[in-house]
């Protein structure tokens, strides 16, 4: 929620009339289709330091039937579900100023339809009323956005990097850079868990944008190249962008709310309990933000604490410009201006603030709303040129701004639940052992999973007495169906779910049965079951041919040793 007057300064910029040259095409199934751009009624665009999002509308002939020549190609391929591509270059036109050099570099963005609108005008002409014009609208928005906002997968990486999950997922649409050592560094597992059935689904897009945020990385944008750039920190210099101060109209400034809190990192493990602080000048006591770990390396809990230190940013002060004339030069998301290399901005009579004055800044927003003078369609509207009435507003911040800016997105839920089968490398295939590997650098044990269900991927889950007393040393054995919780970068063993062989018991004698040792016939027994309603108790010891049995029942007691046949 913001305040009215807030909203009454940014929502109520100037309107103001500019001619403009607008080109616009749709690609169908590998047919590019052009429309006039003078026939493009309204657009609007939001475009930003990570993506953009926008709507536009346009009017095409179709007057065949009232013969006439203008057919339009775009009515069956715009009513199927095959994937439109747009594209759109916006260029300003002042045949009567000086101005009239063109810009080099055009407000062009190209993106993916995601909803489309149809309006069809139909003629009369005697006892019919055939179609003469159809008006189209399309919602847009960047490739990221579009196609991994509707993918959800679950898929399990092992000795691979974040850059090859991203990868493996971009297809051919999503163009990456990446320009972060971190996106490089191999991880023991990457568990990309994205349930589709959770009550607050995760897409992919917000896998994106969560690995970026919680691994402090930068997502940018460029609308030139069309590609997303993933990097440590923002470019720390450009030229900046001429601006003319006849093209603004006045300034706002706005301040972001301050992090008044001071992290916390605390480590459970109960043999070294720590808590570390993070500074923060602004802390306002006892505000905190509490992150919580369980772990026996020191280095962990070190790595987590220079990770919320690096995330601790203040925000500075931001610089909003309403415009009353569409720049000659067009500023995009990334670009810098600098107010003070123009002494004319002293003649203006607009306020700017001492931070503009100070710094070059830079656009992470630019916002343009224009609406034709004409709405109607025209007998045949040919050209690229219409006349709008245009708001504009641009966003920046000065250039030693180290936030970063990403869209509100849904954090993914962790773990999803799968199942596993306990590797051992020690004996036989039929052999039920167990086996412990230890970590060379960490010196932890852990068991080895295979999960089947991502091509025998084989995982590591601590080797702990999970949900039993350390009384009982029953490790897992070879090939035991084991339920595997799986986080993003760990995993662990929450459940059995299997017996071993010949270890259950029919349910007449309503038994309990302990089955230790490796195969059925080098194992010791011992079982509790009842026959004709009274307990008998059992222990036998096998291996191979030799038989060792102690039975305990009503008035009996059996103490024997033999060797099988």
């Amino acid at each position: 929620m913001t305040s009215a007057l807030w909203n009454e300064l940014l929502n109520n910029s100037p309107v103001f009339n500019e001619r403009l040259e607008l080109t616009l095409e749709l690609t169908i199934d590998g047919t590019v289709i052009k429309v006039w751009g003078a026939n493009v009624k309204n657009f609007e665009m939001e475009l930003l330091s990570y993506g953009f999002n926008g709507c536009l509308d346009f009017w095409v002939n179709d007057d065949t039937d009232l013969d006439g020549d203008s057919d339009d190609l775009l009515k069956e391929p715009f009513q199927t579900q095959k994937l439109i591509e747009m594209k759109l270059e916006i260029q300003v036109v002042r045949p009567d100023r000086k101005d009239t050099e063109r810009d080099p570099d055009p407000l062009a963005i190209r993106g993916y339809v995601i909803e489309k609108y149809l309006f069809e005008q139909a003629n009369r002409r005697g006892s019919a009323s055939p179609v003469a014009a159809r008006r189209y609208g399309i919602k847009f928005c960047d490739a990221a956005q579009f196609f991994w906002g509707q993918h959800y997968p679950c898929e399990l990486f092992t000795q691979k990097a974040l850059k090859d999950v991203f990868d493996a997922h971009k297809g051919e649409k999503v163009s990456l850079v990446y320009n972060s050592e971190s996106l490089n560094t191999q991880k023991p597992m990457i568990y990309v868990g994205l349930e589709r059935d959770r009550t607050h689904p995760a897409s992919f897009y917000d896998y994106f944008l969560w690995i970026i945020d919680t691994h402090n990385l930068l997502l940018r944008y460029d609308f030139k190249e069309n590609k997303y750039y993933l990097d440590d920190q923002k470019p720390a210099d450009g030229e900046p962008v001429a601006m003319d101060f006849e093209d603004a109209f006045d300034f706002i400034q706005r301040f972001p709310d301050v992090p008044r809190w001071k992290p916390r990192i605390h480590n459970s493990y109960t043999e070294s309990p720590a808590t570390q602080l993070v500074d923060n000048e602004q802390m306002v006591t006892p505000l905190t933000q509490d992150f919580l770990l369980r772990t026996s390396l020191a280095g962990q809990l070190d790595a987590r604490v220079t990770l919320e230190t690096a995330r601790l940013k203040l925000p500075s002060p931001e610089v909003h410009l309403r415009c009353d004339r569409y720049p000659t030069r067009m500023i995009m998301p990334w670009d810098l201006i600098d107010v003070t290399s123009d002494p004319q901005w002293d003649l203006a009579a607009i306020a700017v603030p001492d931070i503009a004055l100070q710094k070059k800044c830079r656009c992470h927003r630019l916002q343009i709303l224009s609406r034709a003078h004409s709405q109607g369609q025209e007998r045949r509207e040919i050209g690229a040129m219409s006349e709008f009435a245009i708001q504009l507003q641009f966003a920046f911040e000065p250039i030693d701004e180290t936030l970063g800016r990403l869209p509100r997105y849904v954090v993914p839920t962790y773990p999803s639940i799968v199942e596993g089968k306990i590797v051992s490398e020690i004996g036989a295939d039929e052999e039920e052992t167990y086996d412990i590997e230890t970590d060379a650098d960490t010196n932890l044990d852990s068991y080895k999973v295979k999960v089947p269900l991502w091509a025998d991927q084989i995982v590591k889950a601590p080797f702990e007495p999970l949900r039993m007393s350390g009384h009982f040393y029953f490790p897992a054995y070879k090939n035991e169906r084991v339920l595997l919780a799986l986080d993003l970068y760990t995993a662990r063993i929450v459940g059995f779910l299997d017996w071993r062989v010949e270890g259950r018991l029919p349910k007449e004698g309503q038994g309990n049965h302990l089955l230790t040792g490796k195969k059925p016939l080098s194992s010791t027994s011992i079982s509790h079951v009842y026959e004709d309603d009274k307990p008998v108790f059992t222990i036998i010891r096998k291996h191979e041919k030799d038989h060792q049995t102690i039975q305990a029942k009503e008035g009996y007691l059996l103490i024997e040793v033999k060797e099988e046949k």
